[in-house]
């Protein structure tokens, strides 16, 4: 789909760059989310951005669904059982994109008095810090994939002048479409989420995004929405659904903000500068639960897909859950697989290793075949601008894979490095194959190791 086409379209979208990669949702969009159980789950206690958690379990300890297990120095995102069980081991393993951590096995081992988190009473009129400290205490994170503690989102500076609350569900990652089943099963712990999210920050005014190929996860959320009377509700908030064109990366924070309040978040800002505050349709459940029931993120649904995996799925598992038990639920291979990601294909991680786990950002497992992505070697950049004109931050991939090949990563903050989110529209669009986000990505290391080395 050309730029041209989308700006002759009545859908609102980004003014500037984006792709339309081939979506692959079909194999996946049809099926109803089922529960997978592993016999085990493995937990890395990096699980969120900031410091990691510490392990308060030995091996040989038992625990139940719910218990923390894992905690950071000085307050932080806790981790949680996702199963009653036996601890196996606290010991090294392997981590998506940590390469290693520390990961806690759990063998499970349920039994009828497990925790089964019930809604609570009173919960609706909850003060506003018990609310945040129920999310907080619940280990939520955002479950879109950046996986940023919640509660620190929700915790707005007191000069912050916020009047509209932002919930995704772009979903603009092809083959994925977990977000997409919970608009669609889950409707009614979307909007109410999203109500006690908008009370907390205290806003009036919440807009749904949902692309244009999603059209019944939007009629189902506008369903819902006039059902539950949030206009009537103390406090009132005006909730609409607000269809977006089908583009990537339309479910970016600043490109889906412009999309849907015309705001223009300035560069190094955040939405909260444009009164705006960002959360994930996964996310807004997970905050339903944990002030509603006392429910911490236990598990996540998470799309598994690709030409070669036998049977796609949406599943909720257990965070910990392996790629190896989830490979098997699926079936098995289907055809020479050269791929393995965990995540989408465009900001997912390649992984190596059938022991990586699920974590709570962890939205997609894509096991793709040869026809499905590229694995040529790459080339020369041949100053086409290909990449220039993909690019919906208006950087210059190209500059910064060029300085990077000359050994000078220290100079590239020029080509906005720090301002890339690493969507790789860039790599997708590059005509030579060049892995031009991951150029960038080596770049904004190489500044933070200089700045921390010079503190």
């Amino acid at each position: 789909m050309s730029l041209l086409s989308w700006s002759k379209s009545a859908l609102p979208t980004f003014s500037r760059g984006g792709i339309h990669p081939d979506e692959h949702k079909e194999l996946t969009e049809n099926l109803p989310i089922e529960d997978f159980i592993p016999t085990s789950v493995s937990l890395p206690v990096s699980q969120s951005l900031g410091p990691s958690a510490e392990p308060l379990v030995v091996k040989a300890a038992k625990v139940k669904r719910g218990d923390v297990i894992a905690t950071v120095p000085g307050g932080g995102v806790s981790l949680h059982a996702p199963v009653s069980g036996i601890i196996k081991n606290v010991q090294t393993g392997p981590h998506a994109s940590l390469v290693y951590d520390t990961v806690i096995t759990i063998q499970a081992k349920p039994g009828e008095d497990d925790p089964q988190f019930p809604e609570q009473a009173g919960w609706q009129a909850l003060p506003v810090a018990q609310m945040l400290e129920r999310i907080r205490d619940a280990g939520v994170v955002g479950l879109g994939g950046a996986a940023f503690p919640t509660y620190r989102k929700l915790t707005l500076p007191k000069d912050a002048k916020v009047d509209t609350l932002v919930i995704n569900g772009s979903e603009c990652e092809p083959y994925l479409t977990c977000d997409y089943r919970l608009m669609l099963e889950e409707s009614e712990k979307v909007v109410l989420g999203s109500w006690l999210i908008s009370k907390i920050i205290g806003v009036k005014n919440c807009v749904i995004g949902v692309e244009d190929n999603k059209q019944p996860a939007a009629e189902k959320m506008r369903q819902t929405i006039a059902e539950l009377g949030l206009d009537k509700m103390d406090p009132p908030v005006k909730m609409t659904v607000v269809v977006t064109q089908t583009r990537y990366p339309q479910g970016s924070e600043k490109q889906l903000v412009q999309s849907l309040t015309g705001r223009l978040v300035p560069k190094g800002g955040l939405p909260m500068h444009v009164g705006i505050v960002v959360q994930n349709v996964a996310t807004a459940i997970a905050c339903l639960e944990a002030i509603r029931n006392g429910k911490p993120v236990l598990e996540r649904v998470l799309t598994v897909s690709g030409l070669g995996i036998k049977t796609p799925k949406n599943l909720r598992v257990p965070i910990g859950t392996s790629v190896e038990d989830l490979l098997a639920y699926c079936g098995g291979y289907s055809g020479e697989v050269v791929k393995i990601l965990l995540g989408g294909p465009m900001m997912g991680r390649t992984i190596a290793d059938l022991g990586v786990s699920v974590t709570k950002g962890s939205s997609g497992l894509l096991f793709l075949t040869a026809a499905e992505t590229s694995i040529t070697r790459y080339q020369p950049c041949i100053s086409c601008g290909e990449c220039i004109d993909a690019c919906p931050m208006g950087l210059e991939p190209n500059r910064v894979s060029q300085y990077m090949e000359a050994g000078r990563p220290l100079e590239t903050e020029q080509f906005g490095i720090r301002e890339c989110f690493e969507c790789g529209c860039c790599s997708w669009s590059c005509p030579s194959h060049r892995p031009l986000v991951q150029f960038m990505q080596v770049a904004k290391a190489a500044y933070r190791r200089h700045e921390r080395k010079a503190k």
